[in-house]
């Protein structure tokens, strides 16, 4: 059974969506940096930030109280440095929050600037999730910045270290970091680029409430759109077989506008993906010269 395809509307009549970028802590602040719009940073005191842009600075305690009170405390809390983080997120219309998680700082930060976000925000939160090498602790407190998460973001994206290990075998470890970092940034990149008010609204119902994982593929050649989206498909941060997703967007990337070569690569998903329901989108990047490039997030309900 092939899924139903929803098409994200790419043209507008309303302002394209405002869109804040958030980095918690060092790494989501040096990924952050790299995305393109608005930015804001909430790090430990002493702590860079991105320079020209917007900075929160907590101290050690008050990401403490943040990791020990609830949800609704805080809402109704009138802490100066809460009050500091909602006014410095105001009203956007699209949040992409970057985040590790494992130490307190993006723990516990990245699930209360989701939670204190306004209802209008459509929030994406991607996270790293800790090697499982690095300790009992830091993994238990990921966990449980991950539930908070869930239950706060409207999607959020998981990507754990340990598949670097696979993904890049041979290279340093700040090199591996760099790997994770720019396919971390490629799927937030393209979505903002495809984003428009009326495509909002359907990604929130369709792909709310999950935990997504991401695949990227890229084809070359005569069949460029069946080879991009067989390299999507063997992500290695897709979970194993016994798990299946029900809902997944992928954003398709080419050197121009391409009606044919759009409809082979949602051909050849269509054939593959066992899903409800398939979102697709599309844009032009010139620097791909030939190649297609096939980005894909699935949706699971774990």
């Amino acid at each position: 059974m092939r899924p139903d395809i929803v098409e994200l509307p790419a043209q507008s009549s309303q302002p394209r969506p405002e869109v804040l970028v958030v980095g918690v802590g060092g790494a989501g602040r040096h990924m952050a940096a790299q995305m393109p719009g608005s930015k804001l940073t909430v790090c430990l005191e002493g702590d860079a930030g991105i320079p020209g842009h917007r900075q929160v600075l907590l101290r050690k305690g008050e990401v403490t109280v943040a990791r020990t009170s609830s949800a609704t405390a805080l809402h109704v809390s009138d802490l100066p440095w809460k009050n500091r983080l909602v006014e410095a997120v105001g009203r956007p219309d699209v949040l992409f929050q970057f985040s590790g998680l494992g130490g307190e700082t993006g723990s516990f930060i990245a699930p209360l600037i989701t939670e204190l976000a306004h209802y209008s925000t459509m929030t994406f939160t991607s996270v790293c999730l800790p090697f499982s090498v690095e300790g009992s602790n830091r993994r238990a407190m990921a966990k449980e910045g991950l539930a908070r998460l869930k239950a706060a973001s409207h999607m959020v994206a998981v990507y754990a270290n340990d598949p670097l290990i696979k993904l890049a075998p041979n290279l340093p470890l700040g090199k591996a970091f760099g790997v994770m970092d720019q396919i971390m940034l490629s799927l937030p990149t393209d979505l903002c680029q495809c984003l428009t008010a009326e495509a909002i609204p359907l990604l929130k119902e369709n792909l709310g409430r999950r935990e997504l994982r991401a695949g990227i593929g890229y084809g070359m050649g005569l069949e460029k759109e069946r080879l991009a989206v067989e390299d999507a498909l063997t992500s290695p941060w897709f979970p194993s077989a016994e798990f299946q997703p029900d809902t997944a967007l992928m954003l398709v990337s080419l050197e121009k506008e391409d009606r044919t070569g759009l409809d082979d690569c949602i051909k050849e998903m269509s054939g593959r993906l066992k899903v409800r329901k398939l979102l697709v989108a599309s844009r032009v990047d010139q620097s791909l010269g030939r190649r297609v490039k096939v980005s894909l997030l699935l949706g699971y309900k774990f």
